[in-house]
């Protein structure tokens, strides 16, 4: 479970980050990927959650795969290069570079009270941590030093509306933090650019133009969370075994750099310093349902 007192899996280089601003309200301006599991639809990057790649594994492993066809429709891992600065409204308030984490639906905001806190502190980029290997939490944790995965929240235009019922009167008086160069302003915290997509095809099969979803999900399934394995397809088993867990998240970076070998494979994420809306149900009944007992399991 994330602490502000445990910092020891920083890497150096996070560490620098830790370092207090050198001029202005004390707000830093970051540059990092984030990723996200999407459809092969493409929309507007802004009301949105992403997280980093330990975050966005856990997941797929726990909402996406275990439902076939795969739940929204899930076709890849997409990257997005993040640059943000918070307001110096939230920095003067909490102290911190992160402010709460709000959980996007169709374009809006569905934590109550978040459109308070942007209007009070501006357009934020909030975070919250997901423990590891805790309670209903698998095994997944950001390298090399295990640190734990982040999800992040990008308020957009109109927070309070779905995507279908934003007027532009709405957008005009909360026009989120979108913006092309990145001052700290209440209406200009982030922008986000793509910067690449790995298909879940590319790392294993499942269906193809002549094999369908309906004919795969008859007889088989990517992951099954009743008994920790999938059927035709193994990508996913053990999801509380950190080597199995270590081992996706390396060849999904491993893709990636195959990919988009004039990128860099690793920019410095910094460290979700907001721990006020972390979640805190970590031995709810949800999630993956296999037990850590292994006597519980159904082996093949």
């Amino acid at each position: 479970v994330a602490s502000p007192s445990y910092l020891a899996y920083l890497t150096p280089e996070q560490r620098d980050l830790e370092k207090p601003a050198k001029e202005g309200c004390g707000t830093k301006k970051f540059q990092f990927y984030l990723y996200r599991a999407q459809s092969n639809k493409q929309y507007k990057d802004e009301n949105i959650n992403a997280a980093n790649l330990a975050g966005v594994l856990y997941y797929l492993h726990h909402e996406v795969v275990m439902t076939c066809p795969r739940k929204f429709g899930v076709t890849r891992i997409r990257r997005l290069l993040v640059t943000m600065q918070n307001t110096c409204h939230l920095y003067k308030d909490k102290k911190t570079q992160f402010g709460p984490y709000s959980a996007f639906d169709s374009g809006a905001c569905g934590v109550a009270n978040c459109t308070d806190v942007y209007k009070k502190y501006g357009s934020i980029i909030g975070c919250q941590h997901i423990p590891y290997d805790t309670g209903i939490f698998a095994a997944y944790c950001e390298q090399p030093n295990c640190g734990y995965p982040q999800w992040y929240s990008f308020p957009g235009p109109c927070t309070a509306k779905p995507i279908a019922e934003k007027t532009d009167e709405c957008k005009s008086a909360d026009p989120g933090g979108f913006c092309e160069k990145v001052t700290g302003q209440r209406d200009c915290t982030y922008k986000i650019e793509d910067a690449g997509s790995v298909y879940m095809d590319e790392l294993y099969k499942t269906v193809t133009k002549y094999y369908t979803w309906d004919q795969f999900c008859t007889s088989q399934i990517e992951y099954n969370n009743k008994t920790d394995y999938g059927i035709g397809v193994d990508w996913w088993d053990g999801i509380y075994s950190p080597a199995k867990c270590r081992d996706r998240y390396n060849k999904v970076i491993a893709k990636f750099k195959e990919k988009y070998p004039k990128r860099p494979t690793h920019l410095t994420e910094p460290r979700c310093d907001f721990y006020e809306t972390d979640p805190t149900n970590f031995f709810g009944q949800t999630g993956s349902g296999f037990s850590r007992t292994f006597g519980a399991r159904k082996m093949r």
